[in-house]
């Protein structure tokens, strides 16, 4: 596929002007393929696209160019030579005024990625002119040669017309050449162009963005802006409230008929509001989005590209930007802590990264959601699992669960998009994130008492076998329980270090001043409501602050 373009620029007046925002977005779905030069262009390799432009005019130098730049794709500029620095007086009566690109400007895009190809010397009709004149419009000037020393290889019909003996002409002084008419056998003097307009789109696949709000009308008009600013946009952004009591609705319906807005009567909480705004968007691809957070204005271009290039994976999920005043807690007292940096010079805002989706995080997912909830995922998974619904994991989680349990992948956009407001102790994400650190309290509480135990009963057992000759192993029953409770919980010392612990301990008691330091051990333990297997170890035990511990 060999695109044809004539003008770019903010403005679209007519169909020969392809608006920045379109261009771009084109440019971003052409990532499903290669894009090559015209000298690499295969016509029978289905991925191969080649980018040309005709004029060329100078908003291509203003605004396309940095696009190109920002893809980095190969293009080619058909200049004609005659029309150099100057204006389409030409075709002004039904063409806004447009002034062609300088030898400078055909330099600089040359400089970065362009090449330079002929279009003729004054853009006739050359199937209606002599043959003697064709040649002389084929001929290019040397000035113009030296602004581009391996250009002007290819040559481009003017108005896409041609004859027999035109093409002839053609054949002896360029390597190909081409048209804007579709042709039978492939012949590289007869190139079809396809001609691109605003409509034109080169991705079959569709996103649904939605803005989920109770109570978020300080924040909305935020979210709403971040989902209009993409520089892919969204095929439709739906806001939907659910039974608001404060000005949200009032925000939304500002930027009607940009978005559409739905209001539910009554609240009907997280999860039958999701799958009713789910259903009522029409899109390849969804997306929630809390009312309260926003998004970077590359979310949608770089989750649509991950689905588009991974027909396996159901979930595009990314990076998080938290900001926000609870924005620090959050990062500090994460169960994660590792994942999460300061961003480079900005006070107050933390990059959190999650790991890659493989089969070892297929598995990690079931017990520690890495996927957050405002992932990109498609449809038909959605579908397939019957949507969210309430659960004993959060209605995000046991979704993507859900999805990824049937087969589907995952795949990580290694980028902070998502730009995650912490702002209240009381908002969805940080009450779920506080229950699942409790649950993981929990279970570590409960691992390091299954420890505790097991040690225990391997001293009591050395005691047993030892039958109360050694100094050491005797006092270790009775202080383990001490320890577990005051001093190890006091400096954070490893449950694995138990015994090597206790035996410290009894050294340091064995030296200096052993009276001194055994009440300060005996107040510790009162302190704490822990007595018992000291004062017992106390009152069979002597302690000489020469000698160390010794048995009865």
């Amino acid at each position: 596929m060999i695109l044809l373009y004539h003008k770019i620029h903010p403005d679209s007046p007519t169909s020969w002007w392809v608006s920045v925002d379109e261009f771009w977005r084109q440019m971003d779905e052409l990532r499903r393929f290669e894009v090559v030069p015209l000298d690499a262009y295969d016509p029978l390799n289905a991925r191969h696209v080649a980018i040309t432009f005709d004029g060329v005019y100078d908003c291509v130098f203003r605004f396309a160019l940095p696009i190109l730049e920002r893809f980095g794709y190969p293009f080619e500029l058909f200049v004609v030579g005659e029309s150099i620095g100057k204006t389409n007086e030409f075709d002004q009566a039904v063409e806004p005024p447009a002034s062609f690109a300088t030898e400078s400007m055909l330099k600089s895009l040359v400089q970065r990625g362009g090449r330079l190809q002929w279009h003729s010397r004054t853009h006739p009709r050359l199937d209606l002119v002599d043959i003697a004149e064709v040649d002389l419009e084929l001929i290019v000037p040397a000035a113009l040669r030296s602004l581009d020393p391996c250009g002007f290889r290819w040559f481009a019909y003017p108005h896409g017309c041609h004859s027999v003996q035109v093409v002839e002409q053609v054949r002896t002084r360029f390597d190909g050449a081409v048209s804007c008419e579709e042709t039978g056998p492939v012949d590289r003097f007869f190139m079809p162009r396809t001609i691109i307009t605003n409509d034109i789109s080169f991705s079959s696949s569709s996103v649904s963005l939605i803005i989920a709000c109770h109570n978020y009308g300080r924040f909305a008009a935020e979210a709403i802006e971040s989902a209009l600013r993409q520089t892919v946009a969204p095929n439709e952004v739906l806001f939907i409230d659910d039974a608001s009591e404060d000005g949200s609705i009032d925000v939304a319906q500002r930027y009607l008929p940009r978005i559409k807005l739905v209001k539910n009567e009554k609240n009907l909480g997280i999860v039958a509001n999701f799958n009713k705004a789910v259903s009522l968007t029409h899109s390849d691809y969804v997306c929630i989005l809390g009312a309260d957070n926003r998004l970077r204005a590359d979310f949608v271009e770089r989750c649509k590209l991950a689905l588009d290039n991974s027909p396996r994976a159901a979930i595009a999920y990314t990076d998080v930007l938290l900001f926000g005043p609870r924005a620090e807690l959050a990062a500090t007292t994460s169960a994660s802590p590792e994942n999460f940096h300061a961003l480079d010079g900005v006070q107050g805002m933390f990059i959190e990264e999650f790991p890659s989706f493989d089969e070892t995080t297929r598995n990690l997912i079931r017990t520690r959601n890495f996927i957050h909830g405002s992932s990109m995922f498609r449809r038909a998974a959605f579908d397939q699992v019957g949507g969210y619904r309430n659960a004993a994991h959060p209605e995000d989680h046991d979704l993507f669960l859900r999805i990824i349990e049937t087969g589907w992948k995952a795949i990580r956009v290694p980028h902070p998009v998502l730009e995650y407001r912490q702002h209240s102790s009381q908002q969805a994400n940080a009450q779920v994130g506080l229950g699942m650190e409790l649950a993981y309290a929990h279970r570590l509480l409960r691992e390091r008492e299954a420890t505790i135990a097991r040690l225990e009963g391997q001293l009591a057992k050395r005691d047993h076998v030892l039958g109360g000759r050694s100094f050491v192993p005797r006092p270790l029953a009775a202080l383990a329980y001490g320890f577990r409770r005051t001093i190890l919980g006091d400096v954070g010392i490893g449950w694995q270090d138990l015994p090597l612990t206790v035996l410290r301990t009894l050294q340091w008691l064995a030296t200096g001043p052993t009276r001194i330091k055994l009440r300060w051990l005996v107040s510790r333990y009162r302190q704490s409501g822990v007595r018992g297997s000291l004062k017992r170890a106390v009152e069979k035990f002597h302690f000489s602050s020469k000698a160390g511990p010794r048995g009865d």
